[in-house]
């Protein structure tokens, strides 16, 4: 996986990269007008290509260079940080990047959640980052929906999300509105909800939905939901008490709002 940044890396005469991301560094062999990175052959001239590419993740497949992107419907992409890459589709990134990684942001989340051990449910997947953290403390069953196999796609390229596809993730392709209600009745300690913004998945905001997390839940289970700050002073809009109030009104108690992770904490 090749970035901006390491493309002039290499271009300035480093020898040493990181090609995953940042998860590790590898050689590098530059001979005339090639580089060599880990048996692949990339020429200097898309190296100076992929240079100018800021917002994008590159790989190398025979003699060419392709981006880590899937056009469908949507258009969904790799976005490298400073940590952990964010998935961005039609433009919208997925996770919070602002003073913060991707991968520092599932770790605040699953902090004020109080994960441990036991058994817990992802919504909304993603690049997997929060499934992959439940794992890291301790949890011995962790299952996560997504709804977009695109997403999937870009996760499988992805090299922090490889621990989600090593088997100790159950991952279930489609919509969490309807594959909860194939969920056992009372079996997850720990929730962790974390769905796109609220025109795009008005369901998963729904008391309805609130509804069947609730029924799969263990008795003093835990959830967050992210919600995001969508606020308007203008048309009076307040997802944070709207989302608080539904949660209530189907029996979650404690139904507390953490600005500082935007989200909002309960339990069954």
């Amino acid at each position: 996986m090749i970035t901006a940044d390491v493309a002039r890396q290499i271009i300035s005469g480093a020898r040493k990269v990181s090609v995953d991301l940042g998860l590790t560094v590898s050689d590098v062999c530059v001979n005339g007008d090639t580089a060599n990175l880990l048996g692949h052959t990339v020429s200097v001239k898309d190296l100076e290509e992929v240079a100018g590419r800021e917002n994008a993740v590159f790989f190398p497949e025979g003699n060419s260079m392709y981006q880590v992107a899937v056009s469908s419907a949507r258009f969904y992409k790799l976005v490298p940080t400073a940590g952990a890459p964010t998935l961005e589709i039609d433009g919208v990134r997925m996770h919070r990047t602002k003073e913060i990684t991707p991968d520092e942001d599932a770790e605040e989340k699953l902090e004020i959640l109080l994960l441990k051990k036991g058994r817990a449910l992802d919504t909304c997947m993603g690049l997997g980052y929060t499934a992959i953290g439940a794992l890291a403390r301790g949890a011995e069953v962790v299952v996560s929906v997504e709804r977009e196999s695109p997403v999937i796609r870009v996760a499988e390229m992805n090299p922090w999300s490889r621990r989600l596809f090593g088997g100790e993730v159950s991952l279930l392709l489609g919509d969490s509105f309807q594959i909860v209600d194939a969920l056992p009745l009372g079996f997850f300690d720990w929730v962790i909800h974390d769905p796109p913004r609220l025109n795009h998945a008005g369901n998963l905001y729904s008391e309805e939905f609130y509804t069947k997390l609730y029924r799969v839940m263990a008795e003093d289970g835990r959830l967050f939901h992210y919600t995001g700050e969508p606020r308007s002073k203008y048309r009076r809009v307040d997802l944070q008490r709207g989302v608080q109030r539904r949660l209530r009104a189907v029996g979650f108690r404690g139904t507390e709002y953490h600005p500082d992770i935007m989200g909002i904490i309960c339990e069954k």
